[in-house]
């Protein structure tokens, strides 16, 4: 282990990995923290039981997904080394011209700056439209959603996705085979066959090539400045067998990048000004401008006798532009793995529901006092879970749009919550509704609204949340530069979600990714990438 590094880069999601992996590359000595483990194809669940062991909860599992509820909303992001690309759906969009527009966003980033760098990422990624595998054609969900979109008179298109469909070949990087897409419809739950162009197949390997050094299961806690050498980071170091034990490490860097999450990232900040003292010169705006990026999962549209099987292909492979006058929208096409199928199946609306729970209630308790056999007692609950059949009938939607990113997030009790109302994009919440209830009646198909939004529960899953440590002009308006440096503490840096000040109306993958490109080539040589520059970063 090296006393001092160039740079300590905390977390290994999009802004960790590839601020890490150009650091590297140009010749710096870097090292990785990362909460989470490696995995392996052949490690991730595919039983109920093996899904427990995939839930990260530090005192009984090192899973790669973690899920985080408070009073508004549920969080579910990544946690591994490969961060959120080893759950998330694949989606490498561009947000809106106008998103960067906005008065919240600095004077130096636009659109048109942000494109080399949204250009890397793409290449690295090989984000294209999905090209069905050798053997198979577009997953009826997306037949389904085009036929919706332009029943609505909404521009679709295929949208770009990171998954690999074609013959077996090496990973560009590391030692994996990677093969073709199968259509499992397992992206949430890892992939198996690395179709997913996750980031462990392409800038963690990459970065390792250069000399970096990466130690899972370490959770930083604290930073503190060191007298002329820069920062120091705190770990707790988790031992790989006995869960809930640990040791106390940490690590020297003549600069540090942060990229924890948006969550993880403010979380610590908040720590190191709040609680710890060591950082009490960050701003007052930490933890502002929360946005949870306009996003409603669980809606979809419930068809009387077309079968489009959400679980079959990737995920997500199609958008509809549902925007209006007042907010920037699309809808995306949505696919579930199979065990959130099953639960689905038991939500949606059935005429037959009370009856069938009924007659299982009877069988269940005749049977409780031997009047029925063991066979018969079977024969109707398999029944009663089978006969519906209603998800492969079920088309779900992912909503995404422009919030008001005005949620806020603060230390409770040592640990981050968040304070967030959807009254302040009430607006946009009903122009979302109403733009899928419209592609449901295109598809002749009955609207079917997310449980978790309906009245009085008014709360939301979210895997895209956004801010809180938010980039501007000027300390009193922003955490960090327009390059991610934190006001007042020079070598210090934040490159992940929450830098972005407002919503982006589109998947955020694509735009942290550009945003740790961006971090990187202004530390390595404080301007801006032109297109065809001769720094551009190499695959290889």
């Amino acid at each position: 282990m090296d006393e001092i590094y160039d740079f300590v880069v905390i977390g290994a999601g999009f802004g960790g990995s590839i601020t890490a992996c150009r650091l590297a590359q140009g010749g710096k000595s870097v090292c990785i923290l990362e909460q989470g483990r490696r995995w392996k194809n052949d490690e991730f669940p595919r039983t109920t039981g093996q899904f427990r062991k995939g839930l990260w909860d530090p005192k009984e599992t090192y899973g790669f997904i973690q899920y985080r509820a408070f009073k508004r909303l549920d969080v579910i992001q990544g946690c591994g080394v490969g961060g959120g690309s080893l759950v998330y759906f694949n989606v490498h969009l561009r947000p809106p011209d106008e998103i960067f527009n906005q008065s919240s966003w600095p004077e130096n980033i636009s659109l048109n700056t942000m494109e080399p760098y949204y250009s890397l990422v793409k290449d690295m990624l090989d984000a294209v439209p999905l090209t069905p595998p050798k053997g198979y054609e577009l997953p009826p969900k997306t037949e389904a959603f085009f036929d919706a979109a332009e029943g609505a008179g909404k521009e679709t298109k295929l949208v770009d996705i990171a998954v690999y469909t074609g013959p077996d070949r090496n990973a560009p990087h590391g030692d994996r085979t990677q093969s073709a897409c199968t259509y499992s419809g397992n992206c949430l739950i890892g992939c198996n066959v690395y179709a997913k162009n996750t980031l462990d197949l392409n800038y963690i390997p990459l970065a390792e090539e250069n000399g970096a050094q990466i130690y899972p299961l370490h959770m930083v806690y604290k930073i503190s400045q060191e007298p002329d050498e820069g920062y120091r980071v705190y770990a707790r170091r988790l031992d790989e067998e006995q869960h809930g034990q640990w040791e106390e490490v940490s690590f020297v860097g003549k600069q540090v990048i942060i990229a924890a999450g948006t969550l993880g990232s403010t979380e610590l900040l908040l720590r190191c000004r709040d609680e710890y003292n060591t950082l009490s010169n960050i701003s007052q705006k930490l933890g502002e401008c929360f946005s949870i990026n306009g996003e409603m999962i669980f809606a979809g549209t419930l068809f009387e006798d077309r079968e489009v099987e959400p679980g079959y292909g990737p995920s997500i492979t199609s958008y509809a532009d549902c925007s209006t006058a007042n907010n920037k929208i699309i809808i995306e096409d949505l696919g579930f793995p199979t065990p959130l199928l099953w639960y689905l199946e038991g939500i949606l609306p059935s005429d037959t529901r009370l009856s069938r729970l009924a007659r299982f209630l009877k069988i269940y308790l005749l049977q409780s006092i031997g009047i029925r056999n063991r066979s018969s007692r079977f024969s109707e609950e398999l029944d009663a879970i089978t006969s519906g059949e209603r998800t492969t009938r079920f088309l779900p939607y992912l909503g995404l749009g422009t919030d008001a990113s005005d949620g806020i997030l603060y230390l409770r009790d040592g640990s981050i919550d968040i304070r967030w109302s959807h009254r302040g994009s009430r607006l946009m919440y009903k122009e979302l509704v109403q733009a899928m209830k419209a592609l449901s009646k295109a598809a002749n198909g009955k609207y079917f609204a997310s449980p978790l939004w309906r009245w009085p529960l008014r709360k939301l899953l979210v895997a895209h949340p956004l801010g809180g440590c938010i980039m501007g002009n000027s300390s009193q308006d922003s955490v960090v530069n327009h390059n991610g440096e934190v006001w007042n503490y020079p070598g210090l840096y934040v490159a992940d979600g929450s830098v972005i000040p407002s919503a982006l109306s589109v998947n955020p993958s694509m735009t942290i990714g550009a945003i740790g490109e961006r971090t990187a080539f202004w530390i390595l040589h404080n301007r801006e990438m032109q297109l065809d520059d001769s720094e551009t970063p190499q695959k290889n």
